[in-house]
């Protein structure tokens, strides 16, 4: 914990002089809103992708080791899992679906698509070594990085990672997640975007949610559940009778669980062309990250429905099917989707009813194809904005070197200021030097009173600032500063205490 925070009131002492009138002056609101945001979002929210670069994927030249450092200790679909919940943790109160793709290994920040390259996800996951003192960094999502590295985030091999204890893998990967959605830091020390570790974290705060809200949006209701309709109980269905087509199929996307007890209750009846079978299907695979389940009702004759079978799924993204066997033309079924709370109750999700003889394919997942656009400029609240415009990378010194503190001389303040940094002209070096210097990763606070234009890096304490040509071999850091110029960093305290091995940043 490197900063605290005293709630503000306004006096209530009353006053020495009596007077027949005067203004009543309340207590202010007990509640602290402090997040921040970037001001960049993804231009389609119906579908945000994230995938874990292989192995050997080049970011900079240097390549990731996400695979074998995390199996070194957890199976694959332990520690992909983490990263499963952390997504679902945003989708549930935002707006948004994300949804888990695949990835095939090209290098990072190739050329290619802003949104939906069919490559790999929007947002990239991978590992390199980011030195001590960080445990993840994220590249901002658009308008601020306009190609394929958007949103991509990296977390350091060379941390302990843990589950559900320090460093849990959840609560890092939360946080990561809320800067690759249009977040920066809170100033609340509970809240997940806080900037710095201090303790596992696997839920959201009232902050977080209304700051990616402020983004996004709450989510929104689907068609059957809004405009005056609402089929959230057997007894007002939605009839998707008349959406059957020529093939004897139904297929309805863009549906929406909105909430862990919400479930969507459709009445369907069967055609005349039936083939004998009804396969009824909730599919969020590629399309979201909700645990789909599904049940079939005969609708009921007295008070209640009459169930016929059911299925689900606990996996963050799937597809479950129930066939109803010897159905015949003229008869009703219910049909309930909903979200399985094992897994992620909520999300967005398709529904296909299939009477046909003819296989029906999977529901595709909505255009979200941005194509690559210039990096944009500009600064919002609590964000360095700059462009390296010369191929020089400018990183940190080593932060674990003997002492009782290691500090970036940075004020003991819960709020951050920002801090003007300058573009590096062609030729130019920055060695010896403190002008003009941010860090990409061991991240500087401006200090009260400093002339514009200057760092705040002591380097007496947070080591000596350095440069490295192209030509020159690049640390791994470095390489993940070279992959992308242009990337804007967050300006925030940044301190770090031997022995206290909750002052990990968390930011990038």
């Amino acid at each position: 914990m490197f900063a605290y925070m005293r709630k503000s009131a306004l006096s209530s002492s009353k006053p020495s002089v009596k007077r027949s009138a005067r203004p009543l002056l309340e207590n202010l609101e007990e509640r602290l809103l402090l997040y921040s945001t970037y001001g960049g979002t993804w231009v389609y929210g119906s579908r945000i992708t994230y995938s874990f670069m292989p192995d050997g994927t080049s970011v900079g030249g240097t390549p990731s080791v996400l695979f074998q450092t995390l199996e070194a200790k957890f199976s694959q679909a332990t520690w992909e899992l983490q990263f499963q919940k952390a997504a679902a943790v945003w989708q549930a109160v935002a707006n948004i679906n994300l949804s888990q793709v695949s990835d095939d290994g090209s290098p990072d920040a190739i050329n290619g698509d802003q949104q939906d390259d069919p490559r790999f996800g929007d947002i990239r996951i991978g590992m390199v070594n980011l030195g001590s003192g960080v445990l993840g960094e994220t590249f901002l999502p658009p308008p601020f990085n306009g190609g394929t590295a958007a949103g991509d985030m990296f977390l350091n091999s060379t941390a302990s990672w843990q589950i559900n204890t320090d460093y849990d893998l959840e609560t890092v990967a939360i946080h990561e997640f809320g800067h690759a959605l249009g977040l920066g830091e809170s100033q609340i020390t509970t809240a997940c975007m806080y900037a710095y570790y201090n303790g596992v974290k696997q839920s959201l705060t009232t902050d977080d949610i209304a700051g990616i809200q402020s983004v996004w949006g709450a989510p929104k209701p689907d068609q059957f559940n809004s405009n005056g309709q609402n089929n959230g109980s057997f007894k007002t269905p939605a009839n998707i009778t008349s959406y059957i087509n020529s093939s004897g199929q139904i297929a309805i996307p863009s549906l929406r669980i909105t909430s862990a007890s919400q479930a969507e209750w459709f009445s369907v009846t069967v055609p005349s062309s039936t083939t004998g079978t009804m396969v009824v299907t909730e599919q969020s695979s590629n399309l979201s990250m909700l645990s789909p389940s599904l049940w079939v009702y005969t609708p009921p004759t007295t008070s209640v429905p009459k169930p016929i079978g059911s299925v689900s799924s606990t996996a963050y993204g799937a597809t479950v099917s129930y066939t109803v066997s010897d159905v015949q033309a003229g008869q009703t079924y219910l049909i309930r989707e909903f979200g399985n709370s094992a897994g992620d109750p909520t999300g967005g999700f398709g529904l296909e009813v299939n009477f046909g003889s003819a296989s029906q394919p999977p529901i595709p997942p909505p255009n979200t194809v941005v194509l690559q656009q210039p990096n944009q400029g500009g600064g919002v609240s609590d964000v360095i904005v700059q462009a390296l415009t010369a191929p020089q990378i400018i990183t940190i010194g080593d932060l674990s070197e003997p002492g009782d503190v290691y500090s970036i001389n940075a004020p003991r303040s819960p709020r951050a200021n920002t801090l003007p940094v300058q573009s590096l002209s062609a030729g130019a070096t920055q060695a010896g030097t403190t002008d003009a210097v941010t860090p990409l990763v061991a991240l500087a606070t401006a200090q009260p009173g400093l002339p514009a234009g200057k760092s705040a890096v002591a380097p007496a304490a947070a080591g000596r600032a350095r440069s490295s040509s192209p030509g020159s071999t690049p640390s791994a850091l470095q390489a993940v500063d070279a992959t992308i110029l242009g990337w804007k960093v967050t300006n925030r305290l940044s301190e770090f205490t031997k022995g206290n091995t909750k002052g990990l940043s968390l930011v990038g």
